[in-house]
């Protein structure tokens, strides 16, 4: 049976994205526990990170696609989270990011690591990316983790500012979910 596969990163960031070997007529779906988590350096080296455990993947015939729901994101301070999510990513405008890998992108049947791209889509802007990826087949699921590093102003994203310190563009975005055909 001829097999292609797609890695994926979502980033977003405010994720990402990898993708996954799949067989051409086969359909992907995400299994058990998955996780986002992104990375912001602010002023005198602050760290900014968020997280959510919520990550969808589906498939047709060319392409992964990766969905990250960013009402889920948490920073772990409720006003942060308010900020990021009405002013910054304007979460209610824009629900998602979404990660397209080609099938094509990279492919071997039984798992790997590599470099990859796609096609990201974050607040209302649709720019290539590329990303890093493993893949490791365990039964008949895949154990994916990829990482992208995006830049808000790529996406139109204000940069986050309090009191006169404003956090720099770059995001690191880190992904992790299991799947299966």
């Amino acid at each position: 049976m001829n097999r292609s596969s797609s890695r994926l990163l979502l980033s977003l960031t405010v994720a990402a994205a990898l993708g996954v070997t799949v067989a051409a007529e086969a359909k992907l779906s995400g299994t058990g526990a998955s996780s986002v988590e992104f990375k912001a350096i602010g002023p005198g080296g602050l760290k900014i990170n968020g997280k959510s455990s919520v990550v969808q993947v589906a498939d047709d015939e060319k392409n992964v696609t990766i969905t990250v729901p960013l009402g889920g994101l948490d920073t772990g301070i409720g006003m942060r989270n308010t900020h990021m999510k009405e002013k910054y990513l304007e979460v209610a405008k824009y629900p998602n990011a979404v990660l397209v890998v080609p099938r094509t992108a990279a492919g071997y049947p039984n798992g790997g690591s590599g470099d990859a791209a796609g096609t990201l889509t974050l607040h209302g802007q649709t720019k290539p990316v590329k990303f890093h990826y493993d893949v490791k087949k365990e039964g008949a699921e895949f154990a994916v983790h990829g990482t992208v590093h995006i830049n808000m102003d790529d996406f139109k994203i204000e940069k986050p500012s309090f009191a006169g310190a404003t956090v720099r563009p770059d995001v690191d975005v880190d992904v992790a979910f299991r799947a299966k055909e």
